[in-house]
């Protein structure tokens, strides 16, 4: 990944806004349906889950320039 070019820095600034905001906006509502379906202890294995796969997620980066 390389910085942003003057051309296209405010469609990148969009793209990161849509990433930091998107999981703020999604997670309640999954959140809901699993206390609903599974109870408040079905959030724990869900988030060691979702934890694990971001650790996965971010494992092949081996530097940051």
């Amino acid at each position: 990944m390389t910085a942003p070019s003057a051309k296209s820095f405010a469609k990148d600034l969009g793209v990161v806004n849509i990433a930091a905001t998107l999981p703020q906006t999604l997670a309640p509502g999954l959140a809901g349906a699993i206390v609903l379906v599974f109870g408040y202890q079905g959030l724990f294995p869900v988030a060691i889950v979702l934890g694990i796969l971001g650790a996965f997620a971010i494992w092949p980066i081996k530097a940051v320039r």
